[in-house]
């Protein structure tokens, strides 16, 4: 007996935590902390000016770690809004080696780096961790990059987003909670095909929609999945049927939120498509992941007969979170205005 109602505790509390991890996330729960760099020749050949753009949040006061040889000379900060930006100047005992390599030391989630070194310009996608970004400066003469790799780095951005996107997850999880089986199925699909669309229109800067309206309907979209999973009478295949036209709707607005963090990551115009295909594919990865959890939650609740009462705090829960994300940023950017 003791150990059944552990195991209902236990189970409940998982699917709770996620609701509760909500509130401590930031207001913009979209946040993609992304960073810029860059690199170009200083006067000399061995010489070369770095700079930093990064989040003011993600500022530790360090120092990137420089190639070997290499060592730093002069160093500038900036606060710009909400970002910082550094300047650095280093000067190496050698030409740039392929195996050179600048280690930076803020927490990011990922980054752009764009290079003009002895006439050559590249830039690329990389991704971030909790030691920071490591940039394959050595890398800033090659030519384009094999499709494995540009595949595997936008993919893992994808994930990333999806996971960290904590208001991307609060509207799956309604949809959780709305169906399960076939019709979670269409949901999910439903969804995905909104934000498929929206996110290569607005990418390929076929629409241009301003992001900080559409982060707050985004919100808005929560608190209203929130509120039909809990009027949902069962069976109700024309309410169903009318959930599809609403979930592709919003998708459509979630879908310009991925390409707002996609473009943040400097794409080159060589690698758009790839990249596009890959992020999104990285999207989806990541939210099949986080429904296959959800689903298999669920069932463990079900079979404790804990299914229903935690289903309906979590949504009360998301749906309050919904409308405090939604006026949080209608607030942010009406000031802004």
């Amino acid at each position: 007996m003791a150990r059944s109602g552990l195991f209902r505790i236990g189970a409940a509390l998982a699917l709770l935590l996620f609701a509760v991890g909500l509130f401590s996330a930031p207001a913009r729960a979209d946040i993609f902390r992304a960073a810029e760099f860059t690199l170009v020749n200083g006067q000399e050949a061995t010489s070369f000016e770095f700079t930093a753009s990064i989040p003011y949040t993600s500022d530790n006061g360090q120092a990137p770690v420089w190639p070997d040889g290499c060592t730093q000379t002069s160093t500038a900060r900036h606060l710009i809004g909400t970002r910082v930006q550094y300047a650095y100047s280093f000067r190496c005992d050698h030409m740039l080696r392929t195996t050179d390599q600048i280690q930076t030391p803020w927490q990011v989630d990922g980054a752009s780096f764009i290079s003009n070194v002895m006439g050559v310009q590249n830039s690329r996608s990389l991704t971030g961790g909790e030691e920071g970004v490591t940039i394959p400066v050595g890398n800033a003469f090659s030519g384009a990059r094999p499709l494995a790799e540009i595949g595997y780095d936008y993919l893992v951005q994808g994930v990333l987003h999806i996971w960290m996107g904590w208001d991307h997850l609060a509207f799956v999880l309604c949809l959780c909670m709305i169906a399960g089986g076939r019709k979670l199925l269409g949901l999910i699909t439903a969804f995905t095909i909104g934000h498929s669309v929206s996110l290569a229109l607005a990418f390929f800067e076929l629409v241009h929609i301003p992001v900080p309206p559409v982060e707050a309907i985004i919100a808005l979209s929560i608190a209203f999945m929130a509120r039909e999973a809990l009027t949902l009478k069962e069976e109700d295949d024309r309410a169903f049927h009318r959930q599809m036209a609403i979930v592709v709707a919003f998708g459509l607005l979630h879908g310009l939120g991925f390409a707002s963090a996609l473009g943040e990551l400097g794409v080159q115009s060589a690698e758009r498509v790839p990249a596009l295909i890959f992020f999104n594919l990285g999207v989806e990865t990541g939210q099949i992941i986080f429904v296959g959890g959800i689903t298999l939650l669920m069932a463990m609740l079900r079979s404790v007969s804990l299914a229903t009462p935690v289903r309906a705090a979590a949504m009360y829960g998301v749906g309050i979170i919904g409308c405090f994300w939604m006026v949080e940023r209608i607030i942010g950017f009406s000031v802004q205005a």
